[in-house]
């Protein structure tokens, strides 16, 4: 190792050093505001998304991380940020895979992805937050650097995962995606549409919300496709996940499907 790399203790000074500009930026109203809309499911800081981007790049600028970390090193520093208990923390890591180590080239998904499951299977990743932050920032970006493969792989392996949100993850990470359709790589829609049906078998809240939310992207480019599925699959949908799929349809469509959706059960307190 360099003499000028840090140790693995040192690790934990630049993560508090970070957490130290957090900090500085944090404040009690944003706290109770994301905790509140939570529910208490997540930690807070306080501090709004522009000022972690801040105080991210400036740490990484200052510290000089890019020159005395080898890349191996800052993925692993990521990964640690996505490990500690704070939102805030997590989204640091977050940015720091989105913005820095991936504009570089330097994440592949063939040695990310297990390390990226490893953070649902082991509880870092634990709400629909930081769960569809993720998504959006990180897995949809690396999907559109990488291509069929990748999103093959997230869309066909994570499906069936223990974790309620590695699973909602099997959809959410082509949400962004899915308002371009096959335009993204050869059969997109039908990955998207089988996964949704995979997916459709679980009463999970956040999994059907999941699919709701990519559907209704989704249908802004194959609007025909979605409707068929939403209408073949009706009974399978609870109304919330019902509801956001067919935001985009015609009026007249999306009253028939509601008028026709019978909710029991589970279904009904979703309403």
């Amino acid at each position: 190792m360099n003499l000028r790399e840090p140790s693995a203790p040192a690790f934990g000074s630049l993560i508090d050093r970070l957490q130290l500009r957090l900090n500085a930026s944090a404040t009690a109203a944003t706290r109770e505001w994301w905790t509140k809309y939570l529910r208490g499911a997540a930690s807070f800081r306080g501090v709004k998304m522009e000022d972690i981007r801040t105080a991210v790049h400036t740490w990484f600028m200052e510290e000089q991380l890019g020159e005395y970390l080898s890349v191996a090193q800052q993925k692993d520093l990521a990964l640690m940020l996505l490990e500690e208990d704070h939102t805030e923390d997590k989204l640091a890591g977050v940015l720091f895979l989105q913005e820095i180590l991936l504009p570089e080239g330097a994440l592949d998904w063939r040695s990310e992805l297990p390390r990226f499951a490893r953070l649902f299977d082991e509880g870092y990743i634990r709400d629909w937050s930081i769960c569809d932050w993720f998504c959006v920032k990180v897995l949809g970006p690396l999907v559109e650097q990488q291509g069929e493969s990748c999103a093959r792989a997230i869309a066909a392996q994570w499906r069936d995962a223990e974790s309620v949100w590695q699973r909602r993850a099997s959809v959410v990470a082509f949400a962004n995606l899915a308002r371009k359709g096959d335009q993204n790589l050869p059969g997109f829609s039908e990955m998207v549409l089988d996964t949704c049906s995979h997916l459709l078998g679980s009463q999970e809240r956040f999994v059907q919300t999941g699919v709701g939310w990519v559907l209704r992207e989704l249908s802004r480019s194959d609007q025909g496709r979605v409707m068929w599925f939403v209408e073949a699959n009706l009974d399978r949908f609870s109304r919330e996940a019902l509801k956001n799929a067919t935001k985009y349809s015609p009026p007249e469509v999306a009253e028939r499907l509601l008028q026709a959706h019978l909710p029991s059960g589970n279904r009904s307190r979703w309403r």
